[in-house]
C-alpha cells in the first residue's frame, strides 16, 4: 500500500546480533555493504550527521516495527510509514535519553524531521533499507517540532487552584484557643 515506507530485511537484521553487524541489505538491492561500512561510505560524502545517528535511526525502525507488531507469521519484510518511522524514533529517544533527548540528537545533527528522512534515504541509496516507488522525503515533513516533541513532555503541567466556594469562612478560634483574647480579671473589687 501507498501508505507504507521501508522494507527491511527483517530475517538478516533479526539473526544478526547488534554489536556486530554483517549483511543488513535489502533483499532486492544489489549493494552488499555492512551496515558500518556504508556509515563511512555516507560520511565521506556527507558528515552533517555523525555515526551515532545512523544507529539510531536503524534502532528507531526496528522499534517501530516492533511497535505496530508487524513481524507475524509471515517472513516477509515489513513495511513502515514515514509518520510511524517518526513516532517510533521520537518515543524511542525519550525513553533512551529522557530530557537529554533533544540534546543528544542535536550533537548528532539531528535537528528536525526531515533530517530523519535525509538519513533514511542515504540508507536507501546505499542498500541497507529498501523502499516502494512511491516513498519519498517529503514523507518525512515537520509532523511536530522538536521542541514539541522533546522538551514538552519534560515541562511541568500547570496546577489547577481550587475554588473557594461562596459559603466558605476562615475557622474562628475556640474559647480555649489561645488565639482567643480572654477578657482580664479583676480580682482589686473582691475583698
Amino acid at each position: 500500500p501507498s501508505d507504507r515506507f521501508f522494507d527491511v530485511a527483517l530475517g538478516a537484521a533479526r539473526r544478526t546480533p547488534v554489536d556486530k553487524p554483517e549483511l543488513c541489505v535489502h533483499p532486492f538491492s544489489m549493494a552488499h555493504l555492512n551496515f558500518d561500512q556504508a556509515i563511512i561510505k555516507i560520511r565521506s560524502g556527507d558528515s552533517r550527521f555523525g555515526p551515532s545517528a545512523y544507529h539510531f535511526i536503524r534502532q528507531s525502525l526496528d522499534h517501530s516495527i516492533a511497535r505496530l507488531e508487524r513481524h507475524g507469521p509471515e517472513k516477509k519484510p515489513a513495511h513502515v510509514s514515514g509518520k510511524e518511522l517518526l513516532e517510533g524514533f521520537r518515543d524511542l529517544a525519550i525513553k533512551e535519553f529522557g530530557p537529554m533527548a533533544k540534546t543528544v540528537l542535536g550533537e548528532w545533527g539531528i535537528f528536525r524531521c526531515s533530517h530523519v528522512g535525509e538519513i533514511v534515504f542515504q540508507l536507501v541509496q546505499h542498500g541497507i533499507l529498501g523502499k516502494s516507488e512511491t516513498d519519498k522525503p517529503d514523507d518525512f515533513q515537520e509532523i511536530w517540532t522538536f521542541s514539541e516533541a522533546f522538551e514538552s513532555p519534560f515541562q511541568p503541567k500547570p496546577q489547577t487552584r481550587k475554588k473557594r466556594s461562596s459559603g466558605w469562612r476562615s475557622p474562628t478560634p475556640k474559647k480555649s484557643s489561645p488565639l482567643r483574647r480572654s477578657k482580664p480579671k479583676n480580682n482589686l473589687g473582691k475583698i
